[in-house]
């Protein structure tokens, strides 16, 4: 559900973002945490290697969904959902799956998760085996230790009707934006009996496919709403033409490709507000270590444990 007053992306992209005075929560290991706070650093996985590998997909679906929904000529429909396809694989922002060959791999996308939530169980057993750390952090001040880097940032949108309705307000905005430009042809493109001519179809349908291309880091199915996720999404950096190379981590017996985001360029100081440990990571050792890694790095904050009741 849409909020009033709120703050999004820009005008087009009705995608929420953060308030002053808001707190973002990052769920990781030991070496994750480590790794922000001694080094600075955020480990970005790759976004086809998410929890749901096909999310960046998934606002496609919601656009076809969209589309035969508003058009009742099912030709019309067909033709220029096809068409909002193709441009969408020929920006190669989503990967879409291509066969046996599997998706597109023309442009990277990486991805830093964070929550609105702590203390969260399943957001605990998801990321760490409550064994793990969660970091809270001012989202302001984390916006603008980014901002030596392209990034976009946002809340992740969860409800399929909110996900339609930003996808019909962005082809409305598209729409209106060509007719002023004077392709009044537009105008009907609603009705049963449009009569919309190729070139204005495929100038609609390259903007639309910018605005489902961004939107798709942003939605994700219902069933993941219980993450309460805002996200940052960034390219890999390039020196001299050559696309900067991702690193791997293994989880699970798996590699996945990640790179390091390096936060607060110019010295800028981590926005760390509070640790909290998982439920099994009870110690006195633990709790005792962190403070002592704490303290070591210049840094007097709140060190908590979670009162998560488990059964072992």
């Amino acid at each position: 559900m849409k909020l009033e007053n709120a703050r999004y992306m820009d005008e087009w992209i009705r995608v929420p973002l953060c308030g002053t005075g808001d707190k973002l929560y990052h769920y990781t290991t030991a070496e994750g945490a480590r790794g922000i706070v001694q080094d600075k650093k955020f480990m970005a996985t790759k976004s086809d290697f998410l929890n749901d590998k096909l999310e960046f997909q998934y606002a496609l679906e919601v656009m076809e969904k969209l589309v035969q929904t508003y058009l009742v000529n099912e030709t019309f429909a067909e033709r220029f959902f096809t068409l909002v396809k193709e441009e969408i694989r020929r920006l190669g922002i989503i990967s879409i799956e291509d066969g046996e060959d599997g998706p597109s791999d023309r442009m990277s996308f990486y991805v830093v998760a964070f929550s609105k939530l702590q203390n969260n169980a399943l957001l605990w057993a998801e990321f760490t085996e409550f064994h793990g750390y969660c970091l809270e952090f001012s989202y302001e001040k984390l916006v603008e230790g980014f901002e030596e880097r392209a990034f976009l940032h946002g809340t992740v949108i969860y409800d399929e009707k909110e996900q339609m309705t930003c996808l019909l307000e962005g082809l409305l905005s598209c729409i209106h934006g060509l007719v002023r430009e004077g392709r009044t042809d537009l105008d009907g493109f609603f009705e049963e009996n449009a009569e919309v001519s190729e070139e204005s179809l495929q100038a609609l349908a390259e903007d639309m496919a910018m605005v489902c291309s961004v939107y798709a880091m942003f939605f994700k199915k219902s069933f993941f709403e219980g993450e309460q996720e805002y996200r940052f999404v960034f390219t890999p950096l390039e020196k001299g033409g050559i696309e900067e190379q991702p690193k791997f981590r293994l989880f699970w017996q798996m590699f996945l490709p990640y790179i390091l985001v390096e936060y607060g360029g110019g010295g800028k100081a981590l926005p760390l507000e509070s640790v909290m440990l998982g439920a099994k990571n009870n110690s006195d050792i633990a709790t005792r270590g962190m403070k002592h890694f704490l303290k070591v790095q210049g840094l007097d904050i709140p060190v908590l444990l979670s009162d998560i009741p488990l059964r072992y």
